[in-house]
């Protein structure tokens, strides 16, 4: 029997980087799950150019979401849909998140993508819409940058400047849950300066234990920084999230592949049983592997059983 793998941070789009529209694009999709050596099911929100038009525009919230309803209804167990806001359109993403929520059981709000969107976790534009995923039970996904390079040139890498405006907006509305996606990664080569160590610094310095209401996403398996979650971060508290996006094809790269990298660039075999070896490496129990992998996911997303 195949190991259950739940990743909760996963990126689609049927319309590909030349506009072209992606035709069979759910039995593309499938086919990376079908080829993946575990069980394996997808948290889905939407990617660019969808994510991209609801800066403008605040109809395409709604579009945005409905593209992800239609994937997750026809693949009911194994796609599960997150809904994804612009809080400068705050009509219209309070009025997404109650369809998507009531209606269309989604079971995340997010990815929270202020660096793009630009906005504030930590303002009253965002706080009623915090108040509302508590009010429905559903986790709050906040991009964290995960790591910057030199040549670094937008704020979707200033993990400080994320960290403290979650921080801050959960001050606001402790009540929510929040994860802290992408939190524990390193980039596919040394140019990469993660910032995991400087997550795991920031909650160990600022709380006198780890909050209840966090939960944080690995998503390089083969970050340094992997046997210092396993230590500080309750194993209740970790999820596999890699931020996998279906950019590439169809027919789409193996689940595995790191996000912007070629799957023959890979720096690790892109399947599975990497993750779960590097997780061993790391000082991880199979109780523990089995948590990450699964476990917490259908525990916080109130999924169907796994086994």
């Amino acid at each position: 029997m195949k190991r259950v793998w739940i990743d909760t941070h996963i990126h689609v789009s049927d319309l590909g980087p030349d506009g072209q529209r992606r035709e069979r694009m759910l039995e593309h999709l499938l086919d990376v799950l079908d080829r993946c050596d575990a069980d394996l099911r997808f948290i889905i929100s939407c990617d660019t150019p969808y994510f991209s038009a609801m800066t403008r525009d605040p109809d395409a919230i709604l579009a945005g979401n409905r593209f992800i309803y239609e994937l997750v209804r026809q693949a009911p167990g194994r796609l599960f849909g997150s809904c994804m806001v612009n809080p400068h359109f705050q009509k219209e993403s309070l009025r997404a998140m109650q369809i998507c929520f009531e209606e269309w059981g989604f079971v995340m709000l997010g990815e929270m993508l202020q660096y793009s969107m630009n906005y504030r976790m930590e303002s009253d534009l965002v706080e009623p819409l915090l108040r509302l995923a508590a009010r429905y039970d559903v986790p709050v996904q906040v991009h964290l940058g995960t790591y910057w390079t030199r040549n670094s040139r937008d704020r979707s890498t200033d993990g400080l400047d994320h960290i403290r405006g979650l921080i801050q907006a959960a001050e606001r509305v402790p009540e929510a849950k929040y994860i802290l996606a992408h939190a524990i990664g390193c980039g596919p080569t040394p140019d990469y300066i993660p910032w995991a160590n400087m997550f795991l610094d920031t909650l160990a310095g600022f709380f006198p234990s780890f909050p209840d209401n966090f939960w944080v996403e690995i998503r390089d398996f083969h970050c340094p920084a992997l046997a210092r979650t396993l230590a500080e971060v309750p194993a209740t508290r970790i999820l596999a999230g890699t931020d996998w996006t279906n950019r590439v094809g169809p027919p789409f790269q193996a689940y595995g592949t790191m996000f912007g990298v070629s799957e023959s660039e890979n720096p690790f075999p892109p399947r599975v049983s990497s993750f779960v070896e590097f997780l061993r490496k790391a000082g991880a129990s199979e109780e523990v592997i089995d948590r990450i992998g699964s476990r917490n996911a259908t525990e916080l997303f109130r999924l169907p059983a796994t086994a």
